[in-house]
């Protein structure tokens, strides 16, 4: 999986730089400077490219969202029941992780300060919904309020790549990780 910003030249690697800081330090403790310098470029050069901290972030944001849920749709599309989907899901989560960790590490921390300016069909919540409500009508998936379920499932989905940082120096393998997480699903869903 290459990255989400490879062909944008020297606006991805600010891009690619602002991420990488965004993640590391979160977003309250990175200047523009911090950004200009691992990119490599003067702040005029950013500034040519993005108004400030807030719309690069803002951009960052909209496109890592915009890019899973592309992704998520197609898992959403595939003639797959619906509990196999949201194991898909978890997988693709965890395999993006793996590869690009600095990027849903921000994604993560940002999604309470840009939530509201995301549109309605980049919400990957609301993908998540149509695939358990499919699943709730083909009876495949217990009967229950549909977002108390997108609550825990995205929880048990996203949280330990988010809450697993503050509690150890590392996440346990992936692999290993994302089949634990696959199994809780089916207990949970089945």
């Amino acid at each position: 999986m290459e990255h989400i910003f490879s062909h944008q030249g020297k606006r991805g690697d600010i891009l690619k730089a602002s991420i990488e800081l965004f993640a590391a330090r979160g977003y309250d403790a990175v200047s523009v400077r911090d950004i200009a310098k691992l990119a490599g470029v003067t702040e005029a050069a950013l500034y040519k490219h993005f108004k400030g901290k807030e719309e690069m972030s803002l951009y960052i944001f909209r496109e890592i969202i915009r890019d899973y849920c592309q992704r998520i749709d197609h898992i959403k599309n595939q003639d797959i029941p619906s509990l196999d989907k949201l194991c898909e899901l978890v997988g693709l989560t965890f395999d993006l992780y793996e590869v690009h960790p600095a990027e849903i590490r921000f994604a993560l921390l940002s999604q309470y300060k840009f939530w509201d300016s995301l549109s309605e069909e980049i919400k990957p919540h609301l993908l998540i919904k149509s695939i358990l409500l499919e699943g709730m009508e083909s009876g495949e998936i217990p009967q229950e309020e549909v977002y108390l379920l997108i609550t825990v499932y995205t929880g048990l989905l996203l949280e330990p790549l988010a809450q697993y940082p503050y509690f150890y120096d590392e996440l346990p393998p992936l692999p290993e990780l994302k089949e634990r997480i696959i199994a809780k699903v089916r207990k949970l869903l089945s």
